[in-house]
């Protein structure tokens, strides 16, 4: 019963962690709540479009990846969908904020 608000707990801190690591690169953004608040939500959403669309395009009538290749990839798309989600958001947020500011 737990298992899925860990699941939760352990995404968003992965992501926050992420999100703190790609910010602080960056040249221009802030590392502020604000911008790894967008980060970790876009991140969710790369996540979860980069899952459905690698098991549209990989896995087989049962929606199941059958070779290590494949989980291999879909892990390494996973992590890629997550950084270009969040990304993307955060790109966008502090454009819309910077904005209304």
């Amino acid at each position: 019963m737990l298992l899925p608000l860990i699941g939760l707990i352990f995404g968003v801190v992965g992501s926050a962690t992420l999100g703190a690591i790609v910010i602080a690169i960056h040249p221009i953004w802030k590392l502020a709540f604000k911008n790894i608040a967008l980060f970790v939500v876009g991140a969710f959403a790369g996540a979860i479009g980069s899952s459905i669309l690698y098991t549209w395009i990989f896995a087989d009538e049962n929606q199941q990846l059958n070779s290590s290749e494949a989980v291999v990839g879909y892990l390494v798309m996973l992590c890629a969908g997550t950084v270009t989600g969040g990304t993307l958001s955060t790109f966008i947020g502090t454009r819309l904020f910077s904005k209304l500011e």
